[in-house]
């Protein structure tokens, strides 16, 4: 399984949810998500300014 769809699995599992991961999900999942999120925001500014294509 992919890292994205571990992660949409898990957000699934919480109905899409900020509020229902943060309190209820374990500390690796929360983790986990957070993560992608930082990463593909990251991905996503780099192509923007022209680093990444």
């Amino acid at each position: 399984m992919t890292e994205k769809e571990q992660v949409q699995k898990i957000v699934k599992k919480y109905n899409k949810s900020i509020a229902d991961l943060s309190e209820n999900a374990t500390a690796k999942e929360f983790k986990t998500v957070m993560n992608y999120i930082a990463d593909e925001a990251n991905r996503k500014q780099r192509k923007l300014v022209g680093l990444d294509k």
